[in-house]
């Protein structure tokens, strides 16, 4: 990887963190994924050979730690360089959602990542009980999206898991991605009719509380600077 030829902290860090992909990567692992698939679903544009390029440059700058897994698989864990990295990436994500907000265009929605992102994103303090949840996304393939919800995880299932669906949500992958950073509450989006819910009313009415939601989504989006001329 080709340097800034400075001595400077801040060209040397960015030297590591600032290469295209990185930090999407160090993200996925700071937030659990440990194994070459699921860093695979979490950032489904970029490709195996480049991701398992980076991933290299990461162990070579100490950042992750190579582990012999189950199964003869290999397992990256964030090092403590890579763990005092956090505020970094969480910076990013609280400046990116409130100054560079996406348009939403096409070409950024996309199901798989999202029902990853939301897989990690329960409020599970607020889960009244075990249930099982049935997202269809009327415009994406595949269609339907299962979450087995439980206090302690919440798991995402790419298959019929074979439970009894207790309750159902069928909505557009826009709709879905607006609900989850935060530009359209749930209960807003049910009164304009964009996103349909059955299930039992208990379980609906808590949704507010524990449905998956951005870590940046109460972000409050930032005004431009305006230089007056009177």
């Amino acid at each position: 990887m080709r340097g800034y030829g400075s001595f400077c902290p801040v060209a040397k860090a960015a030297e590591i963190l600032t290469a295209r992909w990185t930090p999407l990567v160090l993200r996925e692992l700071l937030l659990g994924s440990r194994h070459f698939n699921q860093l695979r679903r979490g950032i489904p544009q970029m490709s195996p050979t480049l991701l398992s390029s980076r991933l290299q440059t990461l162990e070579e700058a100490g950042l992750i730690s190579r582990q012999s897994g189950d199964h003869g698989h290999w397992e990256y864990h964030p090092t403590q360089a890579a763990k005092e990295a956090r505020p970094i990436i969480d910076a990013l994500g609280r400046w990116g959602h409130k100054w560079a907000r996406s348009q939403l265009t096409p070409d950024e929605l996309h199901a798989g990542r999202l029902m990853w992102n939301m897989r990690r994103s329960f409020d599970l303090k607020h889960i009244p009980c075990d249930f099982v949840l049935l997202i269809e996304i009327a415009d994406a393939r595949p269609r339907r999206w299962w979450f087995v919800v439980k206090k302690e995880e919440a798991d995402l299932c790419w298959d019929d898991p074979g439970f009894e669906v207790d309750v159902s949500l069928h909505a557009s992958l826009l709709t879905l991605v607006q609900i989850f950073i935060g530009e359209l509450p749930l209960l807003r989006a049910c009164e304009l009719g964009k996103i349909e819910i059955d299930g039992p009313k208990h379980l609906v009415k808590s949704m507010r509380a524990w449905f998956p939601r951005s870590a940046y989504a109460n972000e409050t989006p930032g005004t431009a600077d305006r230089v007056s001329t009177g």
